[in-house]
């Protein structure tokens, strides 16, 4: 079983990484910390197709990624948004 106090954790870093960007909506949020996860290893989870028009859509399958590799990557982007700041 997972531990439950993860809950907690991930929340509180979604909610710090939401408050640096305060203007997104929460799914734009969730689209940008999927595409900047896949983008920051190796496109993991990046699914695109080609519409009839020849427009590109470009999604994300993010499924079986685990709690805590995604908990490290918005300590990782929490970081350095701080030292950016600084």
């Amino acid at each position: 079983m997972r531990p439950p106090e993860r809950i907690d954790e991930i929340l509180s870093l979604f909610k710090k990484t939401w408050k640096q960007n305060p203007d997104l909506r929460f799914m734009q949020l969730m689209y940008a910390m999927q595409s900047d996860y896949s983008e920051r290893n190796n496109r993991v989870g990046r699914i695109e197709a080609t519409e009839a028009d020849g427009l590109l859509r470009v999604g994300y399958d993010l499924f079986h990624l685990e709690d805590d590799q995604f908990m490290d990557f918005l300590k990782s982007r929490l970081e350095e948004n701080e030292e950016k700041k600084g």
